[in-house]
């Protein structure tokens, strides 16, 4: 049987800064996998991520014109380009509606339109014992005080 392996780890930021004698890293040209991580990773803020897509962008168009063949070196700037605006734009968007984090922070949970009209408990928990019923009513039906039919429905009676 196959074993499965745990791959949710954030893959490795490749920092390193080489000097000349360490040419062996032109070889390795960026993953579309390197590029969703930072799109899609939480492990760095925003700023971070958007600044490592940028230090991406300028070594691919520094090496574009000798190290790649065909379109690679365009698509792949593409896809970094996509990327930074991509990332850019949530930030923007988060950094204008800060103040409605509240509000836009939904939990079905705190709504009674998501509730089930038969989750006694769960509206109560929501809107409180007082105010859930009406001020004629006494509480929570039991099976001794529920209504069971006018006397002309039952048949035992005539």
């Amino acid at each position: 049987m196959v074993q499965h392996h745990d791959n949710s780890d954030p893959l490795m930021p490749y920092d390193a800064t080489f000097d000349a004698t360490e040419q062996i890293s032109l070889g390795l040209p960026y993953s579309q996998d390197e590029i969703e991580d930072l799109l899609y990773g939480s492990d760095r803020p925003v700023e971070e991520r958007i600044d490592r897509l940028k230090e991406m962008r300028a070594e691919l168009a520094t090496r574009e014109s000798g190290d790649f063949g065909d379109q690679d070196p365009r698509d792949m700037i593409g896809e970094i380009d996509r990327a930074i605006t991509e990332l850019s734009a949530d930030s923007e968007q988060a950094n204008e509606n800060g103040e409605l984090d509240a509000a836009v922070d939904i939990d079905p949970a705190d709504h009674l339109d998501a509730l089930s009209p038969d989750d006694v408990d769960a509206r109560q928990a929501l809107i409180g014992e007082e105010e859930f019923y009406d001020e004629e009513e006494e509480g929570p039906a039991d099976d001794d005080n529920a209504w069971h039919g006018s006397d002309e429905f039952k048949l035992d009676l005539h």
